[in-house]
């Protein structure tokens, strides 16, 4: 356990540094890439018009930004760190860090776009749609998909 603890939070450090933090120009990349991608999808759902960039307009005097914060990312480096700490084989951390960035992409546009519903219907609904539902959306699928990585590692021992 104490070994998994160091490794996750080393990994933590490490991923956040290269990957999401301002520090490194790699990050920057990654972010808006990350980002773009996150506004294209979530747009494919939205009534024309309503995305402009990472911008979700509401009407014309409020509108709801994708940020780097909004793109997924932390979520998955957090799984991520889980799976790179917790001893298993290559190939299934391989498999799982696909299908989790894959998963939580899905769920956070889904997140997405459930904030941008309940926002439309009235703007007092976004503290309760982001900070409560859509956060732990995506902390408990996260923590579902490591549970099922944690499950699963044995099948790729044998085969």
């Amino acid at each position: 356990m104490k070994k998994f603890l160091i490794t996750y939070w080393l990994t933590i450090i490490i991923l956040f540094t290269i990957f999401y933090w301002d520090i490194s120009p790699i990050a920057r990349i990654i972010n808006h890439i990350q980002t773009d991608f996150i506004s294209y999808t979530t747009s494919l759902l939205l009534d024309n018009g309503m995305m402009k960039n990472h911008e979700i307009i509401i009407n014309k005097h409020y509108s709801l930004i994708i940020e780097n914060a909004c793109n997924g990312m932390v979520p998955y480096l957090f799984f991520l760190s889980s799976i790179i700490a917790f001893p298993s084989t290559i190939k299934h951390k391989i498999v799982w860090s696909i299908l989790g960035y894959i998963t939580i992409n899905i769920i956070n546009i889904f997140r997405i776009w459930v904030i941008t519903q309940m926002v439309l219907k009235s703007k007092s609904n976004f503290s309760l749609a982001h900070d409560w539902i859509g956060n732990i959306l995506l902390i408990s699928v996260s923590l579902a998909l490591f549970i099922l990585f944690v499950k699963t590692r044995y099948n790729y021992k044998k085969g």
